[in-house]
C-alpha cells in the first residue's frame, strides 16, 4: 500500500495553529463561571465521565474539611475556558499531556489521583471471529479490519472527547513506530483513515457514547472507550452481548487523572482532597467499585482490570501537531457529513432570541469566536449542510456544500445570506419540520450511505401547527432516522423534545441557560 502523507496544507496549518491552540482569545459569548466563594471551597472543572464518581469525591473532601464543588467539560474545552479567563482553583481532565501544552498559565501542582486505559470493547463473538480474543490485535490489524468492513465501532469525536483524541494518536504513533516524539511528517495518512471507516457512531462525551452504544448495540461490534467506561458497560443489563476488553499490542494511551493546581491560594484545601482521594480505603472502594486503576500502590486492583503489563503510547508533546491531526480529522480523513439545522423563526423567537441564533451561526462560520474549539466547530471540508428555517409553515431547504478544497468564502456567505435574511413570524410547526428534515436525511444517506446525517433541532414554543408527535411517530416507525438533537429553548416542552431524542437515539441539550454558541458547538461532537 502506498504510504500517503497529510495534506499539504497542514504544514500551513501547523505553523498558523501553533499560537493559537497555546493561547485561545476570549469569545463574546462564552458564559464566565462566578469565582470561588468560601474558605473552604475548592472549584473544580473536571472530565464529564467523571460524574458518577462525584457524590463519593465530594463525601471525600467533605471528610477533609474541603467543600468540593465539581462541574465538567471535554478536554479541549478545559483548556479553552481556562485560556479565555474562567476562574478554577483546580482541573481534573482525564489526560494531563495536554492541558500542560496548551495552558497558557501552567498549573502550580499535579498529582495523579487514579488512571484508566483507553482500550477497545469487542463483541465476544466478533473477537472471536477475528482472532483477537486468543491474540491482542495490533493498532493496523484493527485499521484493516475496520477498513475491510470486518469491525464496525463506536468513538468520540477526537476534537470533543480524550478517549477519541487518545486512540486517534495511538493509531498514529503505531502506525509511525514511535513512543514518542511523534513528529507531522511520521503521519500516515492512508492507516488514519483507514481506522476510521469503522466509526459508525460518534459522541462529544464518553459516557454518552456508551449509553448510544446500548442503542446501536446490533448494527456495532464493539467501541473505543475507557476501560473503566467498557468495564461498567459490561455490567448493565441492556447489554446483549459482553464485550472484551481488548489492549491493542502495540500499546495505548491512558487517561492518568492529574488533579491540577492553578489556585496557589488554594494548596492546603488542594493538598487534603489529594490526601483523601488517594487514601487506601477510598482507592479500595470507590475508585475499585468504579473499575479505576488506584495511583497507591498500597490499593487493590479490581479483579475485572486486567493486571498484565500494556506498552504505553506517549501522548504527543506537539501542539502543532496535535492541532494540525485534529484538523485533519475533521475535514479529512472521518467520512463526510451531512449535518441539517432546523431553526424556528416563529413570532416568540423575535428579538433576542432570534439574535442569539444569527450569533450562532455566526460562530459556526468562523466569524465569530476565538480559540481552538471554536476553529474545530466551524463548518468543514467535505461537510453539507442544509438549513431550514420554521414556523407554522416549513420554508424551502438551504443547501451548502462546504468543498474539500478552497477557503469556503462562497459557503460562509451564502450561510451569512441566510443568517441575515431569517425574521420572526408566525406559529410552531415543530413535527411537521421534523417530517421534512427525515425525508431530507433519507434523500442524502440514498445517495450516500457512509454519510453521517444529523440533525439539530431548534424551537422556543410548543407544536401549535402541522402534524403531531403521534402522527409523526407513525409515520417514522420502522425506518431508520437519524440522530436528532434538540436545543430545549425559550417555552419549549421539555418532554416533547426529550420524546424527540428518545425516538432518534438523540440528546436534549440546555439552551435556556448561557448562549447558544456553546450549546451549537458542543452538539458539534456528535456531528
Amino acid at each position: 500500500m502506498t504510504r500517503r502523507r497529510l495534506h499539504p496544507a497542514l504544514s500551513l496549518i501547523l505553523t498558523a495553529c501553533v499560537g493559537a491552540v497555546a493561547a485561545c482569545g476570549k469569545s463574546d459569548d462564552v458564559p464566565r463561571a462566578a469565582s470561588s466563594r468560601g474558605p473552604d471551597v475548592l472549584r473544580v472543572l473536571a472530565g464529564s465521565e467523571l460524574k458518577e464518581l462525584e457524590p463519593a469525591l465530594v463525601s471525600a473532601a467533605r471528610g477533609a474539611g474541603v467543600d468540593l464543588q465539581l462541574s465538567y467539560a471535554g478536554t479541549l474545552e478545559i483548556v479553552d475556558r481556562v485560556n479565555s479567563g474562567e476562574g478554577f482553583d483546580a482541573l481534573l481532565p482525564p489526560n494531563g499531556a495536554y492541558p500542560m501544552l496548551a495552558l497558557s498559565t501552567k498549573p502550580v501542582a499535579r498529582e495523579k489521583l487514579f488512571y484508566s486505559r483507553v482500550a477497545l470493547g469487542v463483541k465476544r463473538d466478533r473477537a472471536r471471529a477475528l482472532g483477537w480474543d486468543a491474540k491482542p490485535p495490533s493498532w493496523a490489524d484493527i485499521s484493516m479490519a475496520a477498513a475491510s468492513g470486518r469491525f464496525s465501532y463506536a468513538m468520540t469525536n477526537p476534537t470533543s472527547s480524550n478517549t477519541g483524541m487518545s486512540a486517534l494518536f495511538a493509531v498514529a504513533s503505531s502506525s509511525a513506530g514511535k513512543t514518542e516524539d511523534l513528529a507531522l511528517t511520521d503521519i500516515n495518512r492512508n492507516v488514519l483513515t483507514d481506522f476510521l471507516r469503522g466509526q459508525k457512531l460518534t459522541a462529544g462525551s464518553s459516557g454518552w457514547l456508551a449509553d448510544a452504544y446500548l442503542r446501536d448495540q446490533a448494527a456495532l461490534d464493539g467501541l473505543v472507550n475507557y476501560e473503566a467506561v467498557l468495564l461498567r458497560l459490561n455490567d448493565r443489563p441492556e447489554l446483549s452481548d459482553r464485550l472484551l476488553v481488548i489492549y491493542p499490542a502495540d500499546g495505548v494511551i491512558s487517561a492518568d487523572y492529574p488533579l491540577l493546581l492553578m489556585n496557589d491560594a488554594k494548596r492546603p484545601l488542594y493538598e487534603r482532597v489529594v490526601g483523601a482521594v488517594r487514601a487506601r480505603d477510598f482507592q479500595n472502594g470507590p475508585v475499585a467499585e468504579a473499575y479505576l486503576r488506584p495511583s497507591n500502590p498500597d490499593a487493590t486492583l479490581a479483579k475485572a482490570l486486567s493486571a498484565k503489563p500494556v506498552a504505553e503510547l506517549s501522548f504527543p508533546n506537539n501542539l502543532g501537531l496535535i492541532d494540525a491531526v485534529l484538523v485533519a480529522y475533521q475535514g479529512e480523513l472521518r467520512r463526510p457529513a451531512t449535518s441539517i439545522y432546523l431553526l424556528d423563526t416563529s413570532g416568540s423567537m423575535k428579538g433576542e432570541r432570534l439574535a442569539g441564533v444569527q450569533r450562532a451561526l455566526e460562530y459556526l462560520t468562523g466569524t465569530r469566536g476565538a480559540g481552538t474549539l471554536a476553529r474545530l466547530a466551524r463548518f468543514q471540508s467535505r461537510e453539507r449542510v442544509i438549513l431550514v428555517r420554521f414556523s407554522d409553515e416549513i420554508a424551502p431547504p438551504i443547501q451548502v456544500d462546504f468543498d474539500a478544497d478552497g477557503d469556503h468564502a462562497r459557503e460562509t456567505s451564502a450561510i451569512h445570506d441566510f443568517d441575515a435574511g431569517l425574521h420572526a413570524t408566525g406559529g410552531t410547526a415543530i413535527f411537521s419540520a421534523l417530517a421534512r428534515a427525515f425525508a431530507i436525511a433519507d434523500e442524502e444517506r440514498g445517495r450516500d450511505p457512509n454519510r453521517l446525517v444529523t440533525i439539530v433541532l431548534l424551537t422556543d414554543g410548543e407544536n401549535h401547527d402541522g402534524i403531531s408527535f403521534s402522527t409523526l411517530a407513525d409515520r417514522m416507525r420502522g425506518r431508520a432516522v437519524p440522530r436528532t438533537f434538540p436545543i430545549l429553548f425559550g417555552e419549549a416542552k421539555s418532554d416533547q423534545l426529550e420524546r424527540v431524542a428518545q425516538m432518534t437515539g438523540g440528546r436534549v441539550f440546555d439552551g435556556r441557560s448561557g448562549a447558544l454558541t456553546s450549546v451549537f458547538r458542543e452538539i458539534r461532537g456528535y456531528q
